[in-house]
């Protein structure tokens, strides 16, 4: 195993969104680290030592593998422990404070973006869909 390519493309795959991806390679990496295999360089540019950048990359792994496994087991790819801040995609409005809400409420197609800047889901809200029939499409 390479840690440091495995730990390049789960930080890529974190950023795509690629659940099971992300899950197996999480979990390949503890497994590498658990049988005493040298640890990533986690921190780009900066010379931490081995110690450090075992540490950071376990439990970056484990907080990989517990919210990829939460949008795996959730039906709408929706992990429960975060909290809720929706934005429309298209205008950028703030939407409701609960995904119940912005349902009930007639935003589409709401997933989980961790790599947004403020917030933590994007969907489609219901006056975009108005203007852009096809922009909610997606659920």
């Amino acid at each position: 195993m390479d840690p440091q390519a495995t730990w390049h493309a789960l930080l890529s795959a974190w950023t795509e969104g690629d659940w099971q991806e992300v899950f197996d390679l999480a979990e390949a990496l503890l497994d590498w680290l658990a049988k005493g295999g040298f640890p990533p360089e986690a921190n780009a540019g900066r010379r931490m030592g081995a110690d450090w950048n075992r540490a950071v990359a376990i439990a970056a792994c484990e907080f990989s593998l517990g919210r990829a496994g939460e949008v795996l087991s959730d039906p709408q790819g929706i992990p429960r422990s975060v909290p809720f801040s929706l934005t429309c995609a298209s205008c950028n409005n703030e939407g409701p404070s609960s995904l119940e809400t912005a349902v009930a409420a007639g935003w589409k197609g709401v997933i989980y973006t961790p790599a947004g800047l403020s917030e933590s889901f994007l969907g489609h809200c219901p006056d975009c869909q108005k203007r852009e029939p096809d922009s909610g499409s997606a659920e």
